[in-house]
């Protein structure tokens, strides 16, 4: 039997992973690893939790971290002399605050209007950015010290004038990140390192790409893309220094954009390619202890996303379900009709897509989601419930309601108009700018109906996608076999990383350089394979 492209590259990472542990613990006397620790770390989900009563609250920063940039870095945003170029400079200070609640929302959302790529081609935000959507994850205490998520936002002044701003927190676990270093910490644990607390920036919960340096749109308009780099590094070096200062151990920069980890590191092909054509001993210490040397390194993880474009029809958008299922051979067309037909047909289900403003209309169809998503968490090995009835609610109540989508699963016989108690199984989505963003699933105990997971999740949002005119689907982490299986094509997504300490910066860095080597190849070998017609791997 042929196995899965995923299966293939993990095992081929995790050998190349332990013959460079196995090299690094002959060769460095810093960090004393050996292959089989770092080899079993990262087959195994790490167990280690620290305890909160000795982690800071508030990261100490003294006077506001300030670094001077040549005036000349920042064309368009004042006016000053062509001679004075070079002796004026300006200043990017760093402000930290203790909950979303401190930063004004009107001056948080700002900086994601209009939120591109510098060349426009991509957006660089995402709703899960919104301050409405992080001040209910902290006012529902569902990201909060008690869990685990002590908030630091940074907020960015350039001249005085507030200028953009990162969501911080610090963590004292690796759960609800969806960028997995659990194994970074087993060999940190190993070695005597003491990995948590950490810095993290991103979004609690949420596995999504965005701008993780949330710049006004001022700035990205007047400002060069060299000038970006440049405040983007400024950001980097200072998390990298609070870490340094507060005895934390290192800082993840989880579900950036291509383009920030680009400034951060460097270009993907550029990062991966410096050592690639050797692989002797001596270059790849000499790699270790230099290329990494007091730098962020980037890594890359995989998703599968669904794309509104026919391959088969000059890229454009799908006409129809219909449409979508002629890119299929025949024989998967006809599983497809026949999964579809069993759900709908034979189990007497039908599925209702409830968005924006009009779930207020079903009373209590909120509290119905949310024992939905408890239910289907609470019957999962690894299930983890980080979300409250106490953020449902507040959620419908702030202005992201007009965001939400809920795909509701209830009986046929139950009539046009939808009841809430009816409902017996849906999935939570956001839907904005085009994208549909799946959240969670769930159906209620002793309800399950065979295939109505790939209904919810898959069928029935394709061609809500479809009719809507959306242009994209993320349905978040995992299940890349099946998702590949139905169209869905494979993405990379970024993180970039700093680990204070030096020994244990190489052995990572190096395990995620060969990781991220083998996602870009498995990439292109399931895009040349795709089961709706060969895609572009660019």
């Amino acid at each position: 039997m042929r196995e899965h492209a995923e299966t293939f590259q993990r095992r081929r990472c995790y050998i190349l992973i332990e013959k460079r542990c196995h090299i690094l613990a002959m060769k460095t006397r810093r960090l004393e690893v050996t292959s089989f620790i770092v080899l079993t770390s990262l087959l195994l989900i790490s167990s280690v939790a620290a305890t909160f009563s000795h982690f800071p609250t508030v990261l100490k920063n003294g006077d506001h971290h300030t670094k001077c940039i040549p005036s000349s870095m920042r064309q368009g945003v004042h006016p000053i002399p062509s001679q004075l170029y070079e002796t004026s400079p300006f200043s990017i200070e760093f402000e930290l605050s203790p909950s979303i609640n401190s930063i004004s929302a009107s001056d948080w959302d700002a900086c994601l209007e209009g939120h591109h790529g510098h060349n426009n081609t991509a957006a660089a935000s995402s709703p899960f950015l919104e301050h409405a959507w992080i001040r209910c994850m902290e006012e529902s205490n569902c990201a909060s010290p008690e869990t685990g998520w002590i908030p630091q936002h940074v907020t960015i002044r350039i001249d005085g004038l507030a200028a953009g701003y990162v969501p911080l927190y610090i963590k004292g676990h690796s759960m609800g990140e969806f960028i997995f270093d659990t194994a970074w910490a087993d060999a940190a644990y190993q070695s005597g390192i003491q990995y948590y607390p950490k810095l993290l920036v991103g979004v609690p919960f949420t596995p999504v790409t965005g701008s993780r340096i949330l710049l006004n749109p001022k700035i990205v308009s007047t400002f060069s893309r060299e000038q970006l780099r440049q405040v983007r590094i400024s950001v980097g070096e200072f998390l990298s220094r609070i870490a340094h200062s507060n005895g934390i151990s290192s800082v993840h920069i989880n579900f950036l954009t291509d383009e920030e980890a680009a400034d951060l590191v460097g270009p993907l092909q550029e990062a991966q390619s410096a050592e690639d054509n050797d692989d002797t001993p001596m270059n790849f210490v000499k790699f270790i202890l230099g290329k990494l040397e007091n730098k962020y390194f980037r890594r890359t993880s995989m998703q599968y996303h669904w794309i509104n474009s026919n391959a088969k029809n000059d890229n454009k958008p799908y006409e129809s379900f219909e449409d979508y299922l002629r890119c299929f051979k025949s024989k998967r067309r006809i599983n497809i009709r026949r999964e579809r037909n069993k759900v709908t047909e034979e189990s007497n289900v039908r599925v209702d897509a409830v968005i924006g403003q009009d779930i207020l209309k079903h009373h209590g169809l909120v509290d119905r989601m949310y024992e939905i998503y408890v239910s289907t968490v609470g019957k999962m090995m690894y299930g983890r419930q980080y979300l409250s009835i106490d953020f449902f609610r507040l959620l419908v109540k702030s202005k992201f309601l007009k965001n939400l989508c809920f795909i509701c699963a209830r009986r046929s016989d139950t009539g046009e108009e939808m009841n809430t108690t009816d409902v017996f199984a849906g999935t939570f989505n956001i839907v904005k700018d085009g994208v549909f963003y799946g959240r969670y699933w769930g159906c209620l105990p002793e309800m399950d109906v065979k295939n109505l997971h790939f209904e919810t999740c898959y069928w029935s949002a394709i061609e809500f996608c479809i009719d809507k005119g959306l242009w994209k689907m993320e349905p978040g982490a995992g299940g890349g076999d099946y998702k590949w299986a139905r169209g869905f094509d494979p993405v990379l997504v970024h993180s970039t990383h700093y680990i204070c300490d030096n020994g244990l910066r190489s052995v990572v860095g190096q395990a995620v350089r060969e990781e991220t080597k083998n996602h870009i190849l498995v990439r292109k070998h399931l895009l040349d394979r795709s089961v709706v017609g060969q895609r572009s791997a660019s």
